[in-house]
C-alpha cells in the first residue's frame, strides 16, 4: 500500500487520500448529483487509487440529494469496497439509510455503513 496523502479539489467538495489509503470526500453543501456528477466521483476516486478497489469515507454535506441513476452508478457498479457515511444531523442519516438500502436492493458487492463519527468510520474502512 502507497503511504502517501493526495488531495483533489472539485467543485464537489474534497477528495484526499489518507496515509491510510482511504479516500475521504468532504462534500459541500447544497449539492444534487446526477448522473454525471456520480460518473466524475468515480473518475476523481480513481486517481487517488488505481491500484485496488477504493474503501471511501463520505463526510456528508447539508442538502445534498442523488438522482436515481446516480445512486445506480456508485452502488451497484461494483467500483468501490466500501463506503461509510459520516453523518450530523437526521436529515443526512435519512439519506446515506436510503443509499445504504439500495445497495442491498442492488445486491451491491459494496459495503455500505452509517457512522457518527469519523474515526468509527475509520475503523470500519480499514478492517479487511
Amino acid at each position: 500500500m502507497e503511504q502517501d496523502t493526495r488531495t483533489i479539489s472539485s467543485p464537489y467538495g474534497k477528495f484526499t487520500r489518507g496515509e491510510n489509503g482511504l479516500i475521504y470526500f468532504y462534500k459541500i453543501d447544497d449539492l444534487y448529483i446526477d448522473k454525471q456528477t456520480a460518473e466524475k466521483f468515480v473518475e476523481i476516486i480513481n486517481q487517488l487509487d488505481r491500484a485496488r478497489t477504493p474503501k471511501v469515507i463520505v463526510i456528508q454535506g447539508r442538502r445534498v440529494e442523488y438522482s436515481f441513476e446516480a445512486q445506480r452508478i456508485l452502488l451497484a457498479s461494483g467500483i468501490f469496497a466500501k463506503i461509510a457515511y459520516v453523518i450530523e444531523t437526521s436529515a443526512q442519516y435519512l439519506t446515506a439509510e436510503v443509499l445504504q438500502d439500495i445497495a442491498k436492493t442492488f445486491r451491491s458487492s459494496t459495503e455500505v455503513r452509517i457512522f457518527s463519527h469519523i474515526e468509527e468510520a475509520e475503523a470500519w474502512g480499514l478492517e479487511s
